[in-house]
């Protein structure tokens, strides 16, 4: 009966075991201070890379140093761009500033030429154009309702004249007929009378 030998089998799988897993630490131990990683990888990687004290963790001076150097550098670089946006954020509020007032100044100038442009002088007296638009409408209405009255007066008045005038010719007509009248009847009692003193003359 042959026996099995599990020992060559077992170290196989030992060694395959203990590579993948060195492989997988290699992986993961990936120093980060050369592959330009961030602060928490490198803190990470530091821990891990770090020895054991009793219960402390001993870490190398230059893994100190090069950790001290990437946090200042990395604070100076924070720096950098929050006094750029400091600045920036300055600028813009300086423009904002500016084109408020500059807003502010057209504002002022456009409420000047809108009321310069919504009055009028007149006699050296400046007059909202509503206004002065409803005083010209008064003096209008107020011209044509005087021109209306004149105008009716007028028509009233030569009414009346020619009403008069009509009268006045029938009134000379009516005269001028009495005259006749009476210019004939004077003719008869002349004749009457011239005839009576003929008469009388005769006997």
């Amino acid at each position: 009966m042959y026996k099995i030998s599990f020992t060559p089998l077992f170290v196989a799988i030992f060694m395959l075991f203990f590579t993948s897993t060195e492989g997988q630490t290699k992986r993961k131990l990936a120093n980060p201070f050369e592959t330009d990683g961030n602060l928490n990888l490198r803190f990470e990687y530091l821990y891990k890379t770090s020895t054991n004290y009793k219960e402390y963790k001993v870490i190398s001076k230059n893994g100190y140093s090069e950790l001290h150097k990437n946090v200042l550098d990395t604070l100076a670089t924070f720096q950098a761009k929050s006094k750029k946006q400091q600045d920036l954020s300055n600028k813009q509020a300086n423009n904002i500033q500016s084109l408020q007032t500059a807003l502010k100044k057209k504002t002022d100038e456009l409420s000047k030429v809108t009321a310069a442009k919504n009055t009028i002088v007149v006699f050296g007296i400046e007059i909202h154009k509503t206004n002065y638009n409803l005083i010209v409408i008064f003096v209008i209405l107020s011209l044509l309702i005087v021109a209306g009255f004149y105008f009716y007066k007028y028509s009233n008045s030569h009414l009346e004249t020619k009403e008069a005038l009509e009268l006045l010719e029938e009134t000379q007509q009516e005269y001028e007929n009495f005259q006749k009248k009476a210019l004939q009847r004077q003719q008869v009692l002349n004749r009457k009378l011239q005839d009576e003193i003929i008469k009388n003359r005769k006997e």
